[in-house]
């Protein structure tokens, strides 16, 4: 084989280069089996890291299969989830270039339909790049089906406020393929949107009923809100508080009973679903009409969730002999 090398040089080198490239091969590949997992994971919080900014309170989220339909500046599409599994909204990565390069916007959509945020990841444009940011922050706020600033918009970069417009209008296309049903809020139909909710220092405390408090429409005052609270067992022996807070309107109907995220302690996601259509009977009902509905209501509603749903009729029978 020395022999063969020495009158075969280019054998030699041939070779040599191949040991090498087998060798590296192996190394890369082992170094690629332990980094390629790290690295994923550094990509997922990096994302998760980049909707967690223009989606609020983001836990997970899923993604969304971006087909033919949509338009091709979508990138990518995202459905983004609370920690206790409930859906927030959706969040778009869409890209277009112009003459002058490209942009990359991230923006979300609540299940309002409106735009809860929206900002660049890449612009590389020549003219008024603080313009143009300025530009696409006038657009949170806006409900994405109909597309207006929230203030004048900033000239001297046409070509790339044009982009960024063509990126929104992509957006809304995309945003209504998606399906994302927009959620009109009970309240805001009720009360009219900017309501406020003013403490009823005069309202006094039961041992259920924490708070009372008035809601108004500038200085009017068009209904009111209890907040009542208890605790219970919600599965095998665990037991902790929810909140639950009762809308009412001007005539005393019930406009929505509410289980505060932040202050339920008890499972969530499907059981917490349960307990929420379970409210929705109350909707439109006055409060002699309650215990009438508690004794009615179809247990098949909430199989699987009776634990948390005992505790919400408790809270609901202490509010009629506590307060109504």
């Amino acid at each position: 084989m020395k022999r063969l090398f020495e009158k075969n040089p280019m054998l030699h080198y041939t070779f040599v280069l191949m040991v090498i490239s087998i060798a590296c091969g192996v190394v890369i590949g082992g170094v690629n089996a332990l980094t390629a997992p790290v690295i994923a994971d550094n990509l997922l919080k990096a994302k998760i890291g980049a909707y967690e900014e223009v989606l609020p309170g983001i836990d997970t989220f899923d993604e969304i299969e971006v087909t033919d339909d949509y338009p091709s500046t979508v990138q990518s599409i995202a459905q983004g989830y609370n920690t206790g599994n409930d859906t927030l909204g959706y969040i778009y990565e869409v890209y277009r270039t112009n003459s002058y390069g490209n942009m990359t916007i991230v923006i979300s959509v609540g299940l309002d339909g409106k735009v809860i945020g929206a900002q660049f990841i890449t612009i590389e444009q020549t003219l008024n790049v603080p313009g143009t940011r300025t530009n696409l922050s006038l657009y949170v706020g806006s409900m994405i089906s109909d597309l207006t600033p929230s203030g004048d918009l900033i000239s001297g970069a046409t070509g790339s406020l044009s982009t960024m417009q063509g990126l929104l209008a992509d957006v809304a296309t995309a945003h209504a393929l998606t399906g994302g049903e927009v959620i009109v809020d009970p309240l805001d139909e009720a009360y009219g949107e900017g309501y406020t909710l003013e403490v009823d220092s005069s309202f006094t405390a039961t041992a259920h009923v924490t708070s009372k408090a008035n809601v108004l429409q500038g200085s009017d005052v068009v209904g009111y809100m209890y907040s009542l609270t208890g605790s219970g067992e919600y599965q095998d022996g665990e037991s902790d508080s929810i909140v639950m807070n009762i809308y009412f309107d001007a005539e005393d109907k019930i406009v929505k009973i509410d289980l505060p995220a932040d202050d339920y302690n008890h499972t969530s996601g499907g059981f917490k679903n349960k307990n929420i259509a379970y409210l929705e009977l109350f909707v439109g009902l006055e409060k002699a009409d309650i215990q009438a509905t508690v004794d009615g209501a179809d247990s098949d509603i909430t199989a699987g969730a009776s634990n948390t749903n005992a505790l919400i009729v408790e809270l609901l029978e202490a509010f009629l002999s506590e307060v109504a």
